[in-house]
């Protein structure tokens, strides 16, 4: 065998194992979701949200270690931008930053069955349209997803200290 296969079956095998480190679980709901300031731009389409941020929140939670739940309720959300009437039916415009996306959330991160950490936070990001985001801003709730993605990492990944 030579040696660039030797270090590719390497590299695959580390990976496989580093992987297998993490595989941390979500469970989501959405409390009262009659009720939500702006869960989609029209009654038909709220499923669809709601599928897009448990499956989003079920991939960031992929980080967390294999041990660790994250329990997530959904209070309250807000999408990004505003939705107008026209004649073809409702249509949502982002622009500017004049409705940033907001959530309102409780959680609670489970390691082991024991709750290691648990909250009650309102997230949003005033500056929402100025900032660089891995995928298309025509991904479905691209601005959504950026917001849940600064808020797992803030709060469940591990920060890495300054070594200056």
């Amino acid at each position: 065998m030579n040696r660039s296969r030797i270090l590719f079956a390497i590299a695959a095998a580390a990976a496989v194992v580093s992987s297998a480190a993490f595989a941390g679980t979500a469970d989501v709901k959405f409390i009262d979701p009659d009720n939500m300031t702006d869960l989609a731009t029209n009654k038909f389409e709220e499923a669809d949200t709601m599928r897009t941020l448990t499956n989003y929140v079920q991939h960031l939670a992929e980080r967390l270690p294999a041990d660790q739940v994250l329990h997530v309720e959904f209070l309250d959300v807000d999408l990004a931008g505003t939705w107008r009437e026209t004649k073809r039916g409702r249509v949502r415009t982002v622009k500017n930053r004049a409705d940033p996306p907001k959530f309102h959330v409780r959680y609670s991160l489970e390691s082991q069955g024991k709750v290691v950490r648990s909250g009650d936070e309102r997230l949003t990001d005033l500056d929402y349209t100025n900032h660089v985001f891995l995928g298309s801003t025509s991904t479905p709730l691209y601005f959504e997803k950026r917001v849940l993605d600064k808020w797992f990492t803030r709060s469940f990944t591990p920060q890495v200290a300054d070594s200056r």
